[in-house]
């Protein structure tokens, strides 16, 4: 139970990163000043999701080396959200947008954070 809870969570996670990542490509948002192009989001998110399904795997085949996987996942996802938080905070969309793309990304955020907290939390069995 612990474990599908967990997994979860970091799909929640992956759903959050990918409106993230979508919001920032999006050349209507004006979020970035490089344009991202359709097909270079798409290879991001499959990367993505690779990488969260790699780690979701490893936490149900070898749970202690799936936590640090599945954590390091994360934290390299929540560095990207960071980072566009910071991106498009800068930008010249609109505060709609801007403000959307913030609420998702802080979000995002405290999944990640809650995520990796239940990590450490359950990496060693209880005694």
């Amino acid at each position: 139970m612990k474990l599908t809870r967990l997994v979860a969570f970091a799909f929640v996670s992956f759903f959050c990163y990918g409106i993230v990542n979508w919001m920032m490509s999006t050349h209507h948002f004006h979020l970035q000043a490089k344009t991202i192009s359709t097909g270079e989001m798409w290879q991001g998110l499959l990367i993505a999701l690779v990488l969260y399904l790699v780690g979701a795997l490893a936490v149900y085949l070898n749970r202690l080396l799936g936590f640090y996987v599945l954590g390091l996942v994360i934290l390299i996802y929540s560095l990207g959200m960071l980072s566009a938080l910071i991106s498009g905070y800068q930008s010249q969309a609109g505060m709609e947008i801007k403000l959307l793309l913030e609420l998702v990304g802080v979000i995002g955020l405290g999944v990640n954070f809650y995520t990796l907290v239940l990590l450490t939390r359950w990496r060693h069995p209880a005694k």
